[in-house]
């Protein structure tokens, strides 16, 4: 249903202003009544003697009404007086209240239109993500190649990753055998001899799952450089689920999620596409999340992994 104009921000924004202008008009017009009636009150009379004034007594030492003033004009005067001074008040209030609406309204106002080009420039963003993904995806695909790390054929997703083999969301097709994030750290015993046992790495340690101890050498790995923005927040994760599992934590900034980023997720259609592939390929999804440590204000980017179960 089309928003009636009588109740957008701009009408509502005019509506205050003349309410205030009233107002202010309404406010100068008591104080010209009331000047008028000070100025009578404290005037001389014309054949000399004392001034009515604006709260003396209107009675003479002997208690009679005062002969040389007009004693009902006087209190006639002197009511009105009061009436202004009580009348003047509310309207300072009612305009010091309008003046608050108007402020709150040009703050809305300024916030919708912000938003509003925000909107804007995120759309034509998305819609050019869009295009060259659909771009992307339409093009031909190249022959099927023989992974030697997994031994299985592998094909090419529509972003350059690997299709078909665990972790495939953070290699390159094009060179299967450089080495990625995923890649676990070689095992070394104390004879010497390789394990074949793997450790996830998560903050720069590793967990080993041999039955004997063991000494671990790590390779040097890629760099890999994280995305600086943020494109949520999450605010809730559920006990017992992948996202518990993983360690992910209520309040995390998201900054990745597979090869997903604030620039290509689409309106987050493309972590709904991911989701089920990943659960249907029994394959982990790297996260990459910003943490606040502790009550500080330092910032840490985390990796975790994410498992997603099957429906």
């Amino acid at each position: 249903m089309a928003q009636d104009s009588a109740d957008t921000p701009t009408s509502l924004l005019s509506i205050k202003r003349k309410q205030l202008l009233s107002l202010d008009a309404q406010k100068k017009a008591l104080e010209t009544e009331a000047e008028a009636i000070v100025s009578e009150l404290t005037a001389v009379p014309p054949g000399g003697g004392q001034p009515i004034g604006i709260d003396t007594p209107l009675v003479d030492n002997e208690g009679f009404p005062r002969a040389d003033i007009d004693v009902y004009r006087a209190r006639s005067l002197r009511k009105r007086f009061h009436e202004i001074q009580t009348d003047h008040k509310e309207l300072s209030k009612m305009i010091d209240g309008s003046l608050l609406e108007i402020s709150a309204l040009m703050k809305n106002e300024q916030q919708s239109t912000t938003q509003n080009l925000r909107t804007a420039t995120n759309t034509n963003n998305n819609n050019a993500n869009d295009d060259a993904e659909i771009q992307a995806r339409l093009a031909p695909k190249p022959k099927p190649k023989f992974d030697a790390k997994t031994g299985k054929w592998v094909v090419k997703n529509w972003d350059g990753s690997v299709s078909g083999v665990e972790n495939g969301e953070m290699r390159s097709f094009d060179d299967l055998n450089a080495p990625s994030p995923a890649d676990t750290v070689a095992l070394t015993s104390g004879d010497g001899s390789n394990q074949s046992d793997g450790v996830d790495i998560s903050g720069g340690r590793g967990s080993v799952s041999g039955g004997t101890q063991q000494r671990l050498q790590q390779q040097p790995q890629p760099t890999v450089e994280e995305p600086t923005t943020p494109f949520a927040l999450i605010d809730e994760v559920s006990p017992n689920s992948p996202a518990h599992e993983a360690g992910i934590l209520v309040g995390d900034l998201l900054l990745r999620f597979g090869t997903i980023t604030g620039e290509n997720h689409r309106e987050f259609r493309a972590i709904a596409e991911l989701v089920p592939q990943a659960a249907g390929e029994k394959r982990s999804i790297p996260i990459a999340v910003l943490r606040k440590e502790n009550s500080s204000d330092t910032t840490v980017v985390k990796v975790v992994s994410l498992k997603p179960r099957a429906w």
